[in-house]
C-alpha cells in the first residue's frame, strides 16, 4: 500500500484522505493470525490471544452492539457457507440485517460472481437510528487478477503476480473511496473503520500460508476516518487515538476499540489495557503477538 510507504501509486484515495486531519492511519497494526477464519473469530468477539476466555464463552461486536440497541448489518462478498467461511458466518448470523451477495459454496473460497463494488448498492439508503454495517470484502485475496476489472489493470511492468496483486490494491482503493462516499452522506455518521484480516506473500508467492509465515502475512493497514460530529461528541477519544496512531495493535483488539468507538458502556469483561481509544492502552511492541500468540512481533 502507497500509504504505508509502498512506492508505486496503489492507494491514491487513501493517501487523500491522510492529508485531512480527521483521519487517521495507524502505522504498527498487525494481524492475529494469516488465516481469515481464526483473524476473524477473534476480533469480531472479546476473545483475544491475550485473553483466557474461550471462543464459545465470547461475546460478539454484534451481540454487544444489539443489546446496546444499534441495528446492526452484514454485508459480504464473502461465502455464507464453505470449508472456511462457516464459523464467521455463524457471527453474521446475529446481525439485524445479512446482505450476501456471493451466493457460491464449496472448498474454494476465493471465487465471487461480483466485484466488491456491487456491494456498495446493498448499503442501507439513509440509517434513522444508531446502527453498525460491517462489510466483509474480497478486498486482495487470491488469485489477485480475480479482484478487479480488466480496466483496473494498470501495473503491467513487473513480475505479473506482484503486479496482479497491486492492481488488487489499487482497486481496493477504489471501493474503500465507494464506500466512503456513500456512507459519509449518512446524516448520522461518526465513523469508518478500515482493517484488513491478514496480509499477503505475494512477493514469494507464499500467500498467506501460516506454515510459510512471513512477516509480510501479518501486516496490516488500519485506518479510522471520522466525521466532525464524531470529533466534536468524542473528543477526547479522538485526541487518544491520534496519540496512539504509532502504537503497536492486533487486530484481534478491534472489539475493544470497537466498544469504545459505538460508545457502549458497562460491558462485562471490559478492558481498557487493550483498547488503544484509551490513554490506558499498554500494548506495545514487545507484547504483541501474532499466530494467536505463538510468534512475537518483535521478531
Amino acid at each position: 500500500m502507497q500509504a504505508y510507504g509502498y512506492p508505486k501509486e496503489t492507494t491514491p484515495w487513501l493517501c487523500q484522505a491522510m492529508s485531512d486531519d480527521k483521519n487517521i492511519v495507524f502505522n504498527n497494526a498487525y494481524s492475529n493470525h494469516t488465516h481469515t477464519v481464526p483473524v476473524l473469530t477473534y476480533a469480531l468477539s472479546e476473545k483475544n490471544q491475550y485473553n483466557n476466555i474461550k471462543l464459545e464463552d465470547a461475546y460478539s461486536l454484534i451481540e454487544i452492539a444489539k443489546a446496546a440497541g444499534y441495528e446492526t448489518y452484514w454485508i459480504s462478498n464473502q461465502r455464507k457457507y464453505g470449508a472456511w467461511d462457516t464459523p464467521i458466518s455463524e457471527i453474521a448470523s446475529t446481525a439485524d440485517n445479512q446482505i450476501w451477495i456471493n451466493q457460491r459454496a464449496g472448498t474454494n473460497n476465493s471465487r465471487s460472481d461480483y466485484y466488491d463494488e456491487a456491494l456498495i448498492d446493498a448499503l442501507p439508503t439513509m440509517p434513522i437510528k444508531n446502527t453498525l454495517i460491517i462489510i466483509h470484502l474480497m478486498g486482495c485475496h487470491g488469485s489477485y487478477s480475480d479482484r478487479y476489472p480488466v480496466q483496473w489493470n494498470k501495473f503491467q511492468e513487473g513480475i505479473k503476480r506482484i503486479d496482479e496483486y497491486d492492481n488488487a490494491v489499487l482497486y481496493n482503493d477504489e471501493v474503500l473511496r465507494l464506500i466512503y462516499e456513500k456512507v459519509k452522506a449518512y446524516s448520522n455518521f461518526k465513523a469508518m473503520v478500515y482493517f484488513s484480516d491478514h496480509g499477503d506473500d505475494a512477493e514469494n508467492g507464499n500467500g498467506h500460508e501460516a506454515s510459510k509465515f512471513t512477516n509480510t502475512m501479518s501486516r496490516i493497514p488500519f485506518v479510522i476516518l471520522c466525521s466532525d460530529a464524531f470529533i466534536q461528541e468524542r473528543a477526547k477519544t479522538f485526541a487518544v487515538l491520534k496519540q496512539q496512531r504509532d502504537s503497536y495493535w492486533t487486530n484481534d483488539l478491534l472489539y475493544d476499540v470497537m466498544i469504545d468507538i459505538l460508545d457502549i458502556t458497562g460491558v462485562p469483561r471490559e478492558n481498557r489495557q487493550m483498547d488503544i481509544a484509551s490513554p490506558q492502552y499498554s500494548m506495545n511492541r514487545d507484547t504483541v503477538r501474532t499466530l494467536h500468540g505463538t510468534r512475537k512481533i518483535e521478531e
